[in-house]
């Protein structure tokens, strides 16, 4: 996933307030962000602790306590004693993740990053206590027994549980904690403390103490309704409210589930381009629903999404939302959360479904006859005066009640965060777990907390992670997208030279690919250092296009999601060519040899160098031209399939080059993008360089053996040295590259050839002087020809 990478520095910043000195050694998690959830507190303790590590402030020896075994507790408990240091984790529940550990709810780790890409994937994709989506109890189950096991590895890491933190005070340069348990009171010192004590439970609703979010409940669970019109009231707009309420007016709903069905609404990429001008600059707090009328509300309409959508509603229930602010309230909720609300509204609407909003906060709440009716909300400026059978209020945590026992300290960090928040808001974003990070608490892991005879499976692990590019589709997105600690381009561009191999796993139909075909010989280009793999869901597919593809079930990867766009991978690929052909003209120069050809003068290939250095610039600064030169370079026929990336052919084409380059010195030739030839020269004549071997199936000297075969003024070819081409036929003549003017009927005459013959290599070994009165005179001969052929035709 991708997210807010911030240096060392912000991190520690985030946590602690440096100036003040009173408070050195006490550390806070995420009790100010945004869009908290269980996988951005994972983040943000995994990013403490290695930054407290990197900056040096936590010394070897230094003794530390964690207050609150959540998410963000248990992670850092065990990331600081992977750092060699006593950890002492304390909760006043008897077992960790105490929270979520009985919850139907869902957790995701990604969901509430929508519209950055990955936001649907399932895997958590962390270096310890990694988790995918699933329901909170379930997942809670697996990460508790993963903690159980790294306290039996660590022997300086200890869970206290059922320790309830009453008060905490500065002694000296150490910190003084005292616990209550369910024996006497304890008190313990530490020379720092982290407080990932959560956020506190939902505040209460006048006389009313809602339900904590993630506890089991009945209100408003799919079942039907014992009775029709049964009345809710849902109070809050920040993220547990709008699920509440979608979970109330859509039948059935599980929150991905639906979510992965709104999102595969919408054709392309529209709904992310939608996001964008809705909430891209809007200012904090801001009401975004005349945005997503404008923009979103016509998507909606013009897709079918609230069709759709009215066929999975249920109207067995009356539903009020209340807010205090705007319902759609900028940064108040995640923006998916936000479309999602916005789109079923509207398509309750159009179903005759009235869901009624109202404003204000519930003050407090009266039992009448019917159920409990609000005090203090209101729908245009008329109090409600509705009885409500079930009232489930989200109107966010008791962070005062939580962090009493810490009361100054916590008072003094919310005075500081408050200021440093309204000047860099990006440090409240959810975070991202940069690769450094990861591989430096990974590899600590796994020489602690794993068995010595899995090390080596381990590291085999961690190196092919490092060494695989995933590509595939992404469902949020629909584009395609790639992963991996190597990009697509940067190996491409080195694809020959790469130092290790590289894997690319390709979990996408080739269709969905604009570079599928380049993939293929950019493989055949590495020389074995890149090698695809396809899952078994595409691999006949990718087998088609050719190519050694393994089939291959795909490993989820831990990298950022990246968009992978439309990468011309088809010129990196040429440029690869030309680097080969030029290590081969390179080593001719310094040889005085060059493969299939044998020894050239001195003298010749001094200006050889010369000239190819000013080729080189010229084809690389026209992709469009260098891709063409080479595609008649490799293979001759017009619309010719581009080099495949085998390196069986470079010496031939190296020669073809080397002897292109040479002609220039006895007619001077300069790389052009004729349909017919790779080569200008004269005032509009056309030439064909290559080396290749073959037309189709035959050899080039027996497959075309015409002029119009051709259809050039020059050829130099290296693979063969015996092509022969027949005197001229009646037909059409070309005068330099153009038909004739004032003739009626014109005619093809024979090409200057020049080849890979006895002729040609004396001529290549000899005096530059020599070359160049040989080139002439072929050329010459040409023009002859061409000039005969001219004056037969006028007569």
């Amino acid at each position: 996933m991708t997210g807010t990478t911030l240096p060392i520095a912000d991190w520690l910043d985030a946590s602690r307030d440096r100036a003040d000195t009173d408070l050195r050694g006490l550390y806070f998690i995420g009790a100010f962000d945004r869009r908290i959830t269980f996988f951005s507190q994972q983040v943000r303790a995994l990013r403490l602790a290695d930054a407290l590590d990197q900056s040096g402030l936590l010394q070897a020896g230094d003794r530390v306590a964690v207050a609150g075994a959540g998410a963000a507790g248990v992670t850092i408990a065990i990331a600081i004693a992977l750092l060699g240091n006593d950890v002492t984790l304390y909760d006043p529940a008897a077992k960790v993740l105490q929270l979520q550990s009985d919850s139907p709810r869902l957790l995701h780790p990604h969901i509430y990053e929508w519209p950055r890409l990955g936001s649907l994937n399932d895997h958590a994709g962390l270096p310890i206590l990694t988790w995918s989506a699933g329901k909170g109890d379930a997942v809670c189950s697996a990460l508790q027994a993963s903690f159980a096991s790294a306290t039996t590895r660590l022997g300086n890491l200890r869970f206290e549980g059922a320790h309830r933190l009453t008060a905490i005070e500065r002694v000296g340069e150490d910190w003084r904690l005292t616990l209550a348990t369910s024996a006497a009171p304890a008190t313990r010192t530490f020379r720092h403390v982290v407080l990932a004590m959560g956020f506190g439970d939902e505040k209460t609703c006048g006389s009313l103490t809602p339900t904590d979010y993630w506890k089991q409940s009945g209100i408003g669970t799919n079942a039907v309704e014992q009775q029709f019109g049964t009345t809710y009231l849902v109070s809050g707009n920040g993220d547990g409210g709008l699920t509440e309420l979608l979970g109330l007016l859509v039948g059935t709903f599980e929150h991905v589930g639906f979510t992965r069905d709104f999102l595969g609404m919408f054709s392309g990429d529209d709904l992310r381009i939608v996001a964008a001008q809705i909430f891209d600059g809007a200012a904090a707090a801001a009401d975004l629903e005349p945005a997503l009328r404008a923009h979103l509300l016509p998507v909606l309409e013009e897709q079918g999404v609230l069709d759709r959508l009215k066929s999975r509603l249920r109207n067995d229930r009356a539903v009020f939302i209340n807010s205090s602010g705007p319902l759609f309230e900028a940064g108040k909720a995640s923006q998916l959360n936000q479309c999602m609300v916005f789109a079923v509204l509207e398509a309750a609407s159009c179903a005759n479904i009235t869901v009624r909003q109202s404003r204000g906060h519930v003050d407090d709440l009266q039992a009448v006859e019917g159920g409990l009716r609000p005090i203090g909300i209101q729908v245009g400026g008329v109090p409600v005066d509705t009885a409500f059978k079930h009232v489930i209020p989200r109107h966010g945590p008791d962070r005062d009640t939580r962090y009493q026992p810490a009361a100054a300290h916590f008072a003094r960090y919310r005075s500081y965060m408050n200021a440093l928040l309204a000047t860099r808001p990006e440090l409240a974003e959810p975070p991202a777990l940069d690769a450094e990070t990861y591989d430096r608490v990974a590899l600590r892991a796994h020489s602690k907390l794993h068995d010595t005879s899995l090390q080596p499976a381990l590291s085999a692990q961690f190196a092919q992670e490092h060494a695989t590019i995933v590509i595939g589709l992404d469902p949020a997105a629909h584009m395609a997208v790639e992963q991996g600690h190597h990009s697509l381009l940067d190996i491409a561009e080195r694809c020959e030279t790469l130092a290790d191999p590289i894997t690319v796993h390709l979990d996408l139909e080739p269709a969905k690919l604009a570079c599928a075909g380049d993939l293929i010989r950019l493989a055949n280009a590495s020389v074995g250092r890149i090698h695809l793999k396809a899952s078994a869901s595409v691999h006949t597919q990718w087998t088609q296009l050719g190519g050694m593809i393994a089939s291959a079930p795909l490993v989820p990867s831990r990298f950022a999601h990246r968009r992978l766009g439309s990468p011309d991978i088809s010129a990196l690929v040429d440029a690869c060519l030309v680097r080969l052909i030029d290590t081969r003209l390179t080593n001719a120069m310094r040889t005085g040899s060059c493969p299939t050809i044998g020894t050239i003068g001195e003298e010749l290939l001094a200006a050889i160098e010369t000239t190819w250095a000013t080729w080189q610039i010229e084809l690389g600064a026209d992709k469009v031209l260098r891709a063409h030169f080479l595609r008649l370079l490799t293979h001759v026929e017009r619309g010719a399939a581009a080099w495949d990336g085998a390196h069986g052919c470079v010496d031939d084409l190296a020669s073809a080059l080397l002897m292109m380059l040479a002609t220039h010195h006895g007619e001077p030739l300069r790389p052009g993008s004729s349909d017919r030839g790779n080569l200008l020269f004269g005032a509009e004549a056309v030439a064909l360089g290559s080396g290749c071997r073959l037309i189709g199936q035959q050899p080039i000297a027996a497959a075309w053996t015409q002029p119009q075969h051709w259809g050039v003024e020059a050829l130099i070819v290296s693979a063969s040295s015996e092509i022969s081409i027949a005197p001229v036929l009646a037909g059409t003549v070309l005068n330099g590259g153009s038909i004739s003017k004032g003739i009626s009927s014109a005619r093809q005459v024979q090409p200057a050839v020049i080849q890979n013959d006895s002729f040609w290599r004396r001529m290549l070994e000899g005096s530059l002087t020599g070359w160049k009165s040989a080139v002439e005179k072929e050329f010459s001969d040409f023009r002859k020809r061409q000039n005969d052929e001219y004056d037969e035709a006028l007569k």
